[in-house]
């Protein structure tokens, strides 16, 4: 039987430092990961379990080019204070309520298909939890500058902008995780068909309380500040190919709510 879950690896202990969304108050836009690798992964033994995804010895050129795809479909309802009322401009709510419906439906659809594969993937809770856990993984490991695990963690094309960004940017960096605000929520899967292979991907809201500082070679604090909670929104894609028995979940991005009235093009996703 298929099982979708994420495996924790043992690592060393690792100093903790900075993150994704507090790091767009105080400098460039950037994101981390924690002193627990998470390994998402669907199909237990399949995969030796000490052997990283990105150094998988048969994993070939074409494989990594079909892989990269990006978010297939961005879109996310705005939030509950964003949305137009039916008792103000009916036409634009009209439009709003067509476009939640089709996410709906096509999430469901999505769902459908996924949990004909992956038949424990009802145990959502499990997944969101999990799915939190490699966010706080992504932040750690990106304010150490930790590349290696940064690229277990994320697919290809994530781990070059996050390298582009930790190249960028001066400074030791420190980041704190103070807990979520609000639960875990997935709120769009979508499903395709790539290279004869089946993709999934699920966006994740996270809403968490993260504090952040950035220290100077002297060790002196020149931004941010570790006492100071910060509450962060992020809507973050996990993807991974369902029908390959090689592949894990891993980070493929972010998103952001889409406007009340979506244009013809869907959000652009960002890192």
């Amino acid at each position: 039987m298929l099982r979708t879950s994420f495996r924790v690896l043992t690592q060393q202990q690792r100093p903790v430092a900075s993150s994704i969304g507090m790091a767009s108050r105080w400098m460039p836009a950037s994101f981390g990961s924690p002193a627990h690798a998470m390994r998402m992964r669907g199909i237990p033994g399949m995969l030796p379990a000490a052997a990283p995804y990105s150094s998988v010895p048969h994993q070939m050129t074409q494989k990594v080019v079909i892989k990269e795809v990006g978010i297939m479909d961005p879109y996310v309802i705005p939030e509950k204070k964003d949305r137009p009322s039916i008792f103000g401009d009916f036409k634009t709510w009209v439009k709003y309520a067509k476009m939640r419906m089709r996410n709906t439906g096509m999430t469901a659809a999505s769902t459908l298909g996924m949990c004909w594969k992956l038949k424990d993937f009802g145990l959502t809770g499990r997944f969101l939890g999990e799915s939190e856990q490699a966010y706080i993984a992504m932040n750690e490991a990106f304010a150490k500058g930790d590349r290696e695990f940064l690229e277990e963690l994320c697919t290809p094309s994530m781990f070059q902008k996050l390298k582009s960004q930790l190249k960028d940017r001066a400074g030791r960096y420190e980041w704190r995780y103070h807990g979520i605000i609000d639960k875990p929520q997935i709120v769009s899967i979508r499903q395709g068909q790539i290279g004869g292979h089946v993709l999934i991907q699920i966006i994740v809201r996270l809403h968490t309380n993260q504090s952040m500082a950035v220290f100077d070679k002297k060790n002196r604090q020149i931004a941010g500040d570790l006492k100071k909670e910060v509450p962060v929104l992020e809507y973050i894609v996990f993807q991974r190919y369902i029908t390959d028995a090689e592949d894990n979940w891993k980070i493929l991005g972010k998103t952001a709510p889409a406007p009340a009235l979506p244009s013809g093009t869907s959000n652009e996703a960002s890192t």
